[in-house]
């Protein structure tokens, strides 16, 4: 049956029914539904796979030295900051910020005649304590000459005493006379004793004294420091900065005075990743020499890596480093900020690419069938080439040297993306050219 009779036959019904509007309006939306449904099928169009226009470059592994772009800051080991050790005025300031002075320079001169009175009585101390262990010294040597005749003394008594009893006993003496030879016996014996206790009591007092002179001595000594440290002086050559007081200052101890640097000396503090420190330790051990270039904003200036600290910085990922100038520069203030090329231990096996081939941290894709497939790889460093742009290099025992790696940046770079190689761009090294788009 076609479409006209079908038409024809619902007028008809409509008629009959009396409900033309409706009808016809339900009618023309049942003959849409059937003209939808029963139109030609045509056949679904298929678009061809797109391709991403890239450049590649062969896996050529060579050792290579590779280079780090860190940023640190100028330090000295040498950067003293002069505080007061007494609480004094200020009399003289004999340098200004920026001066170039020698060590043991005098610097600064603080009030000392608070600290000279402190080193008088001190002095006075020891001094009387000097003279009473000289007194006690000599009341000894009398002691010991008249233990001497005590003893004397005692040697007759008592052969006295002998006499006297050999009389009695022969009926010449009385008993009162045993009895006054005992009687000084005695007394003689008694005498011997005190004076041995004089002597040595004379001994310890001695002691206590000499003891007692070394803490006086000690107490001069002090107070010698004490004035002496009213007369700042450098501690070594360097250059000032940082001058915070003036004639008139009332200074406590603790204050700070000034600053003394010696430029001669200056070192460099840098942090380097956590994944280096051990590759740049083991070079050190076997003591490899590692440079480095200093761009200080006025001029570049070559250095040394000389140790690296043993401790991970906490929350940072970096371990610090530091590095010696071989001729230190002038110009630099310390506490600035410059960048830093340092030279890491030479590599073997490791290829160099550009920026552009590196995706997220350590991914890179190769060309498998015309398809991209994503590689983990070691991140050795970067290469700087001379018109100023670097290289990464990396490492992967995955990759050989007929596989091509891909040096385009890609938006949307995935596994399994269909890539088509730009021919002459081919093996050049990998130069970074825009991703396009191209139909096949």
């Amino acid at each position: 049956m076609g479409i006209l009779p079908v038409i024809t036959k619902i007028l008809d019904i409509s008629k009959r029914l009396r409900r033309g509007p409706v009808v016809i309006l339900l009618g023309a939306i049942l003959v849409s539904g059937i003209l939808i449904a029963t139109r030609p099928q045509s056949a679904p169009v298929q678009l061809p796979e797109r391709a991403w226009s890239v450049a590649v470059m062969p896996a050529r592994a060579e050792t290579i030295q590779p280079t780090l772009e860190l940023y640190g800051r100028v330090e000295s080991p040498e950067d003293a900051e002069l505080t007061a050790a007494v609480e004094a005025d200020v009399i003289r300031v004999l340098v200004k910020d920026g001066d170039s002075v020698a060590a043991g320079t005098q610097l600064l001169i603080l009030d000392d005649q608070d600290a000279r009175l402190e080193l008088l009585q001190r002095e006075a101390d020891v001094q009387e304590i000097d003279v009473q262990i000289r007194l006690e010294q000599r009341r000894l040597v009398r002691n010991r000459e008249a233990l001497d005749k005590e003893r004397e003394l005692l040697e007759l008594a008592e052969k006295n005493e002998e006499r006297v009893r050999s009389l009695y006993d022969d009926k010449l003496v009385s008993l009162a006379n045993v009895d006054d030879s005992t009687e000084e016996l005695k007394r003689q014996q008694l005498s011997v004793t005190s004076r041995v206790l004089a002597i040595e009591e004379s001994e310890l007092r001695i002691g206590q004294l000499r003891a007692q002179l070394t803490r006086a001595q000690a107490l001069r000594e002090k107070s010698q420091l004490t004035v002496d440290r009213t007369r700042i002086a450098a501690p070594f050559a360097g250059t000032i900065s940082e001058v915070e007081i003036s004639v008139g200052d009332r200074v406590r101890v603790g204050d700070s005075l000034m600053r003394l640097h010696n430029p001669d000396s200056l070192e460099l503090r840098t942090q380097i990743p956590t994944r280096f420190a051990n590759r740049i330790r083991a070079a050190l051990n076997r003591s490899e020499t590692l440079g480095a270039s200093i761009d200080t904003g006025g001029g570049n200036y070559v250095a040394t890596l000389e140790r690296i600290s043993g401790q991970t910085r906490q929350g940072s990922g970096s371990v610090d480093a530091f590095l010696r100038f071989d001729q230190a520069p002038r110009s630099t203030q310390l506490g600035a900020t410059v960048q830093v090329l340092l030279s890491l231990p030479a590599e073997g096996d490791a290829i160099a690419v550009p920026a552009e081939a590196i995706y997220g941290r350590n991914r890179i894709y190769t060309v498998q069938g015309e398809r991209m497939m994503s590689l983990d790889v070691e991140r050795l460093g970067e290469r700087t080439l001379g018109s100023g742009t670097s290289e990464i290099i990396i490492r992967s025992p995955e990759l050989t040297a007929e596989d091509l790696i891909i040096t385009t940046k890609v938006s949307t770079a995935a596994d399994g993306l269909l890539v088509a190689v730009r021919e002459t761009d081919a093996g050049d090294g990998g130069s970074p050219l825009l991703a396009s788009r191209e139909a096949e």
